[in-house]
């Protein structure tokens, strides 16, 4: 809905789905990578490359013509900034 879009069909609504399960894994990911430092870096890994694909995923395609879209988009990538800088040492 996010994207002007209302799945319809089974493949878009298990998509759609697959996402959201994507996104909240990748939450909890982080969190326990919070609290044990030996999956920290692999995590963050992890979680920068989803939000890079994501980013590219809208921007590179006409998703970008959506506001809401390209402002999801560009926070995450803005936030995958911070994890390679982070990783970097920064």
């Amino acid at each position: 809905m996010i994207f002007g879009e209302t799945p319809t069909d089974a493949i878009s609504l298990a998509l759609a789905r697959h996402w959201g399960l994507l996104i909240f894994c990748v939450g909890v990911l982080l969190i326990y990578a919070a609290f044990h430092p030996s999956v920290r870096d692999p995590a963050m890994v992890f979680a920068a490359t989803e939000k890079v694909a994501l980013g590219i995923g809208v921007l590179g395609t006409s998703l970008r013509r959506r506001a809401a879209a390209v402002a999801i988009a560009a926070g995450d990538s803005l936030i995958a900034l911070v994890y390679i800088a982070n990783l970097a040492g920064f």
